[in-house]
């Protein structure tokens, strides 16, 4: 891959617009590196936003409409050869079954688009259709990776440290429960600003922000919380396990992500915190957002079981991959095992509460004795910013999912997932 890699660079700096329109073109049918990073190495090498989208059109069109003829001409055995029996298997299972939805949905991801290409003409979906899905599917995600490719390319902010204290808290209590992924924008966020409070003094910012989403979920579910306590007293009160119980569900949720955390949190900080980890956990997170919707389709139940807390549970463990959205995930996987999303938002809110509370826990017993604080001017900002947006980040997404799934998330972080493989 390295090697197509550096080929393609060569190719766009000698022969510019003219290697930008027959690599994009091969990449409909037969050449295995994305467009999207084409369109970095062309807006890297002065071509024009306005010129090479022109150039992209007709070039996707040509190489789709290539890629389906072969297809319906050459049939099974050469598609075979290129791909192996598994994919075509796999290809035909898609095709039929999603059909023009399914060309979009392809297209919308920098996975290869040549198995879906060659299929689509294989099992004769109507080529007008095919060629619609593949312009809707592809045409959006080149203009938006070459658009913010060429803004991003020019980006680096300097903040002061008051706004550094207002963008850090409202990046913490907006991502931390949309279904975003906290931790990754916190690392886009370390790549693209510099934030003038120093690094040693960062993490013990950190943990007043997640306070003030803390208390953002004690406020907002109070009531519930209420019910929790009363749950533990009368267990404590009468030595009694009841498995029933709220309380016992987000006990037994919450294990798994705390033994995955003192197993492999550091490995995970330290080996993980990458742009393309980040990027590749966005779109896969993002993917598996799409699937939860369709396997959630007729999601009813309004009960979260103990096997369910155990999945969720599990799921949120993974949550602590930068990248994967401890919301998002946790969401998904309610929904996913037949619960209503607002219902598995809930219980998401309420897990990530004690989540974040053994997190901070874990953090300040973590740190040297006298850690540096920041300015309390900074505190403060940050953690009712913190708090502020947390709230209306919990207010809006439960309302957003009494009637909406969860697929405008997935498509920014695929898109936003993209763009980041594509440029960096």
């Amino acid at each position: 891959m390295e090697t197509l890699m550096v080929l393609v660079e060569s190719v766009i700096q000698q022969y510019g617009y003219l290697g930008m329109f027959l690599l994009t073109a091969m990449e409909q049918f037969i050449f295995p590196v994305p467009v999207d990073v084409f369109l970095g190495f062309a807006i890297d090498h002065g071509l024009t936003y306005n010129t090479l989208m022109m150039l992209v059109f007709v070039a996707t069109m040509l190489g789709a409409a290539i890629g389906y003829t072969l297809g319906k001409w050459l049939g099974h055995p050469a598609l075979e050869w290129l791909v192996g029996k598994n994919k075509v298997a796999k290809g035909e299972t898609y095709i039929r079954k999603w059909g023009i939805w399914g060309v979009i949905l392809a297209g919308l991801t920098p996975i290869p688009f040549k198995v879906v290409t060659w299929t689509a003409g294989i099992f004769e979906m109507p080529f007008g259709r095919f060629m619609l899905g593949a312009f809707i599917g592809r045409m959006p995600r080149y203009m938006l990776t070459a658009y913010a490719g060429a803004k991003l390319f020019e980006m680096k902010f300097d903040m002061a440290a008051d706004t550094s204290a207002l963008v850090l808290g409202g990046l913490q209590g907006i991502t931390e429960f949309l279904p975003i992924s906290s931790s990754g924008h916190l690392v886009l966020m370390e790549h693209f600003l510099k934030v003038p409070i120093p690094a040693s003094e960062l993490i013990t910012f950190d943990i007043f922000l997640h306070g003030g989403s803390l208390a953002a979920i004690l406020i907002y579910f109070w009531k519930d919380w209420f019910c929790v306590f009363k749950e533990l007293w009368l267990m404590i009160r009468n030595f009694h396990l009841n498995i029933q119980s709220m309380a016992f569900k987000l006990i037994i949720g919450t294990i798994p992500a705390i033994i995955v955390g003192l197993i492999f949190g550091s490995y995970i900080s330290d080996n993980m915190r990458t742009l393309n980890s980040v990027a590749i956990f966005f779109i896969l997170i993002g993917l598996f957002y799409f699937y939860a919707a369709w396997k959630g389709k007729k999601s009813h139940t309004e009960s979260v079981g103990l096997k369910k807390s155990i999945w969720i549970g599990m799921a949120q463990a993974l949550a602590l991959i930068p990248g994967i959205s401890r919301a998002g995930i946790t969401i998904a996987t309610g929904a996913g095992l037949g619960l209503k999303r607002e219902v598995a938002a809930r219980f998401s809110f309420m897990l990530g509460g004690i989540a974040i509370l053994a997190a901070n826990v874990y953090a300040l017993i973590s740190l040297q004795s006298g850690p540096p604080l920041p300015h309390t001017q900074y505190i403060v900002l940050g953690t009712l910013t913190s708090f502020v947006t947390s709230f209306l980040a919990i207010y809006l997404l439960l309302k957003y999912l009494q009637k909406h799934t969860m697929h405008a998330f997935a498509v920014y972080l695929i898109l936003m997932g993209t763009v980041i493989l594509s440029f960096f």
